[in-house]
């Protein structure tokens, strides 16, 4: 008896696995998420849009703000385009493969997703740029 109850929680947990699975993936193609390589500065975005601030200068400030829950932010300045960085799980720390380049020039791999004007990444691999 103990058997088939274990069968029978095992066998949910997997539907419960694969269901999760393929929602994420349909969420990921709906939302037009796609995997790409930008090259940009990770910013502060709460003071770069308010107050224009980014650079070495503003490093302390960026890591401060961080480490009270601010997600940094990868500006490519090329294209203009401000990415909001977020993280693939729930509770997750967004930040996790930015905190030792905060304001510096990082080329990202990740998903990219854009809605209604805004840009987001979710980083899958961050390297100083030129590297």
């Amino acid at each position: 008896m103990l058997k088939k109850g274990l069968f029978a929680t095992l066998i949910a947990l997997l539907g419960v696995f694969l269901f999760v699975a393929y929602t994420g993936l349909a969420a990921q193609e709906k939302t037009g998420g796609k995997e790409v390589t930008i090259t940009g500065h990770v910013v502060d975005p709460a003071c770069y849009i308010s107050m224009g601030l980014k650079g070495e200068q503003h490093k302390q400030c960026a890591v401060l703000c961080a480490k009270a829950g601010q997600a940094f932010g990868i500006l490519d300045e090329k294209a203009g385009i401000l990415y909001q960085v977020l993280e693939g799980s729930p509770g997750a720390d967004p930040n996790k493969l930015l905190w030792d380049h905060a304001e510096s020039k990082v080329t990202v791999k990740g998903i990219v997703f854009n809605k209604n004007g805004m840009h987001a990444i979710v980083p899958t691999e961050v390297k100083p740029a030129g590297s």
